[in-house]
């Protein structure tokens, strides 16, 4: 994996305050923008890239873009400060800061993308820069093995989601989001609506690690805990969630979304809290936490009712705040301590005072009490619920108490129960101000938000984003206290319910470890895919690739005859052509027979290379017959090239000059097959001689070759101007064949192989 120069310090330190500067100077850039689309004025940058394949760089600020842009560079700062005392002892920092920085402008590109391929290409991008960051510790194996499974099933879901988008900008006409989303009506009845709608959510659910992908996120906490921070809070896991809301207005008013969306993040949430309920890893709570957040989010995105969409909007922004908070607090009980596991924390109240002060606000909001951003995301959920039925309302009940007693346990043993002796060595590292700053400012921003910005932020986030994913001005408004109600009513019984599984934690955890452990989690599952993949592909190869020239020849010919039969078993009857033959033109024809039959009869090796030569030099006459005198050029020194060749390497042939044979049913299958090839492209070339010619190609090239290609001779502009890349290949297998040719040549010098008896 490529690192950054690190050795020079004066290097270092100039790098990481341009990242830090730039990071810090994104969230300042983005708060001019946005009270620009705040006051009304629409925001978006144009610029063509690919007009013919309608791919333009469009970026687009809207509601919805705001509030991920905002989470991104804002909680984006925080962890890039966070990380740089993090990571202050690690010798590769400053590869850390950039593959971070990438990441960062990875998502803002994907969540201000107005294109759909733009969409795609930002989307991959996240996909690539993710793999760095979770693989950043690349000398430990399970670092490099979850970085690749993650990439492995989010590369492999957006390809299958980039099928999706293509159908989708081809049944709309148009590749701009924008404009799909603001009229899709007309898209309901296209025969492709269902089959992109589920390429699409194939990618979201792989991003977005819904059930049975969701194991590779937890797995992404062989990453460094600032990589986590940011990673579970605010982008790439939330691309997905992201999307889904984007599609809303398009896809939203079909019931297979809804039944989809509904099971898989209902599903997703609950099996998610149960394995997080198992964990002892502090880190791997949280992982496992964010799981239960995502399948929230999808689920509300899939009720799409106005209370639904709200809830999701409040969920975002309020886990973006405490989750990254609370991995930071859990990176520096690491710091401290040296573990996270939770039978062995205790007494870190008076070592990490301020991260505990943080811990409180944060957990609370993570549980849902008063007055926290977490609480109000909580009573929505419950009022979207309740609007939906009981039976949905029961499993987010559930799955919530099961987030108070996971907070209570980062919570309360970590930091206020009392020492004991594998908890006795800790280390202070609060001296260093960036590793509790950030989070305290997370802890501030969770409870500030819903008790004295909460109108500012339902004008700039909720009204805009709920208007741009339900295409409705019926906005629910958010309110702090809206009384004393069932959702409240539901939230207190969370809370009763939340506190006796904390209690019941030590009797609960190995009853759900055996429950867990019956059904998998799923990681053993890939990876007994990834195994079994693994041994088909070297069964295949042991099979297919069985070194045999002859044998490969033998399937390339069989299958190009099998291919010009079926695309031409449909025709009834033959069209008359009408063909004039000249005698110098049989002459010809004859010629290259008896030059086949010679080198099909042959008894010597000699003789087969000279009649196949001949063959060659024959063929450079027929293109100079038919006026094609650089094609016979071109012929002519293959030709000559591979009868030199075939000369050198039969010298140092065993020294039988017989050609070798074969037996009677290989020679009856050979004949077979080159009786097949013969008549297929016979039968192709007949077709071909019937159809009209059509001049419009060649009435471009004769009008164009001039103007556009300054050269007269058509051929050489064609080759050098409208095909160069075509050119620029084959130039490319010839330097390579050439290079492969004198490897041969020279391993043949090295191994002082000597000349056949007789031969010089």
């Amino acid at each position: 994996m490529t690192t950054f120069p690190e050795s020079s310090s004066l290097f270092r330190i100039a790098l990481s305050k341009i990242i830090l500067s730039t990071c810090v100077a994104l969230p300042c850039v983005f708060l001019g923008l946005i009270l620009q689309a705040y006051s009304g004025t629409a925001v978006e940058f144009s610029h063509q890239w690919v007009p013919s394949l309608d791919i333009n760089l469009v970026f687009r600020l809207d509601g919805l873009s705001v509030l991920f842009a905002s989470l991104i560079t804002g909680v984006g700062v925080l962890v890039q400060l966070y990380a740089s005392a993090y990571m202050s002892y690690s010798p590769k920092r400053i590869s850390f800061h950039v593959y971070l920085s990438l990441f960062m402008l990875s998502m803002l590109g994907l969540v201000l993308a107005d294109n759909l391929l733009l969409l795609f290409v930002f989307w991959e991008l996240t996909t690539l820069t993710s793999y760095l960051l979770i693989g950043f510790d690349y000398d430990k194996p399970v670092a490099r093995k979850n970085a690749l499974q993650a990439m492995l099933l989010s590369a492999a879901g957006g390809l299958v989601m980039l099928a999706g988008l293509i159908m989708l900008g081809e049944m709309a006409g148009t590749y701009s989001l924008h404009a799909i989303t603001q009229s899709p009506a007309p898209l309901l009845q296209h025969p492709w609506f269902i089959p992109s709608m589920l390429c699409i959510l194939m990618g979201c659910f792989t991003k977005s690690a819904q059930w049975p992908f969701h194991f590779w996120l937890p797995g992404a906490m062989a990453a460094p805990t600032p990589v986590s921070a940011y990673l579970h809070s605010s982008t790439m896991v939330k691309a997905g969630v992201y999307l889904l809301a984007r599609m809303l207005p398009v896809y939203g008013q079909h019931e297979l979304w809804q039944v989809l969306l509904c099971s898989f993040g209902a599903f997703t949430a609950l099996w998610c809290a149960l394995l997080a309920y198992k964990q002892t890893d502090l880190k791997l709570m949280l992982a496992y936490s964010t799981n239960v957040i995502l399948g929230q989010l999808v689920l509300l995105i899939g009720i799409g009712s106005s209370y639904a969409v709200t809830a999701a909007l409040l969920l975002i922004a309020a886990h973006s705040f405490y989750k990254a908070g609370l991995f930071m607090i859990v990176g520096n009980i690491d710091k401290a301590t040296g573990t996270r596991e939770y039978y062995d924390l205790a007494g870190l109240k008076s070592v990490l005072a301020i991260s505990f002060s943080a811990a409180v606000i944060t957990g609370a909001s993570k549980a849902g009490l008063p007055p926290s951003f977490g609480f109000i995301s909580k009573e929505y959920i419950y009022k979207a619920g309740l609007e939906f039925g009981w039976l949905l309302a029961a499993a987010m009940l559930l799955v919530n108490a099961i987030m108070v007693a996971l907070s209570l346990l980062i919570l309360i043993k970590p930091f206020l129960q009392k020492s004991h002796a594998k908890s006795a060595a800790m280390q202070p590292v609060e001296n260093q101000r960036l590793l509790w700053l950030p989070p305290v400012i997370l802890a501030v921003l969770s409870a500030v938000v819903p008790i004295a910005l909460l109108s500012f932020y339902q004008g700039l986030i909720i009204t805009p984003a709920a208007t741009a994913m339900l295409n409705s001005t019926d906005i629910k408004t958010v309110k702090l206290w809206t009384g004393f109600n069932l959702p409240l009513l539901l939230s207190g019984v969370t809370f009763l319910i939340g506190v006796f599984l904390y209690k019941a934690y030590p009797v609960l955890n190995p009853k759900v470890n055996r429950f867990v452990a019956f059904f998998g989690t799923g990681k053993d599952h890939f990876q007994g895919l990834i195994d079994a993949t693994v041994i088909l592909a070297k069964q295949l190869t042991r099979t297919i690739q069985h070194g045999q020239l002859s044998a490969y020849t033998l399937q390339f010919f069989f299958i190009l005859a099998l291919i010009l039969l079926v695309g031409i078993s449909h025709i009834d009857q033959l069209p008359a052509v009408s063909i004039k033959v000249d005698y110098y033109e049989l002459i010809l024809a004859a010629f290259l027979v008896a030059s086949a039959f010679v080198v099909v009869k042959s008894e010597t090796l000699l003789l087969s290379v000279a009649a196949l030569g001949t063959m060659g030099f024959l063929t450079t006459l027929v293109f100079l017959t038919y006026s094609a005198p650089d094609v016979a050029k071109t012929q002519l020194l293959v030709e000559t090239l591979i009868v030199v060749f075939i000369a050198i390497a039969l010298r140092y042939l065993p020294r039988s000059r017989a050609v070798p044979k074969h037996s009677r049913t290989r020679r009856g299958v050979n004949a077979i097959i080159a009786s097949l090839v013969g008549l297929a492209v016979g039968l192709v070339l007949w077709l071909i001689s019937a159809a009209p010619l059509d001049p419009q190609l060649s009435q471009f090239y004769a009008l164009n070759s001039v103007s556009g290609g300054h050269g007269r001779n058509i051929v050489n502009v064609i080759l050098v101007d409208f095909r160069a890349f075509d050119t620029l290949g084959e130039a490319v297998v010839v330097i390579v064949a050439a290079l492969a040719a004198i490897a041969a040549l020279g391993r043949i010098k090295a191994d002082k192989l000597e000349p056949r008896e007789g031969e010089p």
